[in-house]
């Protein structure tokens, strides 16, 4: 038992001082077990009637068994730190991917919703003249309304009036909706005084896109856009009323389409529909120039 102690208990502080240090076993280099460090262990093992060379190889062998050892323990707590480590970093990854998709899905939410447009389909020759809010709001509503409201004069009428009325945004006024009473905002049946024109909206593409707006639409309003502004009718006279006609009355029917998921391609010019405007603004000259030349008359002729 004695013997056993002597012979162990150095390799025991040896080991358990070496599993404090974190490094790999396997580069160590055996002691000098003659060394002054060893003495007192070497004499133990030859006053126990071990001769001096036998003592020690079995002191070298003892270190040989006991640097395998650790050399396992160590392989062994590498593989379980490396698992540890993996799993570390497979949970993090995991959290950042599942907060990095959240954060996708909320700026998801808040782009703007606008539906998709077809490449191929250009606005059609002929738009409808638009009726008042009233009116489309009691179609929607299928309430009676009078058919005065769809004819020309009313159409004209509307466009006058939808951009010579003050109501403010923020003002509400009363709606039957399903029977109960609630209170909807003025502006969402009639357009607000402080809606541009079409050609005052320069800046439109600047703010579409700090909006996050699709890039195909964008593209199609830019393309829309350049048309418009290098049209070769741009010089002439009376050609740029007729594209500024051309272009409020496109863009709005574009919008229109597209809440109705029938949307066009607003960069494909119609050349149909621009000439029927452009006539219409021709004639409308013409009529003012006779008005003229008639007040300019004498009465009694």
């Amino acid at each position: 038992m004695m013997f056993f102690l002597l012979f162990f208990s150095p390799f025991l502080v040896l080991f358990l001082s070496l599993l404090e240090t974190p490094t790999d076993p396997a580069l160590e280099a055996q002691p000098n077990f003659e060394s002054a460090a060893y003495v007192g262990w070497l004499n133990a093992l030859v006053a126990g009637g071990i001769a001096r060379e036998d003592a020690l190889e079995q002191m070298a062998e003892g270190w040989r068994l006991e640097c395998q050892e650790r050399i396992l323990l160590w392989q062994q707590q590498n593989e379980e730190d490396a698992r540890t480590l993996q799993e570390q970093l497979e949970r993090e990854r995991a959290e950042k991917e599942a907060e990095e998709q959240l954060e996708r899905r909320e700026a998801e939410k808040k782009k703007p919703k606008i539906n998709d447009f077809d490449d191929g389909a250009v606005v059609a020759d002929v738009i409808i003249p638009r009726p008042s809010q009233y009116a489309i709001q009691k179609i929607k509503n299928m309430e009676y309304v009078e058919l005065w409201y769809f004819s020309p004069d009313g159409c004209h009428e509307a466009s006058t009036t939808s951009r010579s009325t003050s109501d403010s945004d923020d003002a509400f006024g009363f709606a039957k909706v399903d029977g109960i009473v609630a209170l909807k905002t003025i502006a969402s049946f009639k357009a607000s005084q402080k809606a541009l024109q079409d050609h005052d909206l320069s800046y439109f593409l600047v703010h579409i896109k700090k909006n996050n707006w699709p890039q195909k639409h964008q593209q199609a309003l830019a393309l829309f856009f350049t048309l418009i502004t290098n049209h070769e009718h741009c010089m002439r006279p009376r050609g740029e009323k007729a594209l500024l006609r051309y272009a409020g009355f496109v863009r709005r029917e574009w919008h229109d389409h597209l809440a109705q998921d029938q949307g066009f391609n607003i960069g494909l010019f119609n050349n149909a529909l621009y000439n029927s405007i452009s006539d219409d603004v021709w004639e409308a000259k013409q009529d003012e120039g006779l008005k003229m030349v008639r007040s300019a008359l004498p009465t009694n002729i």
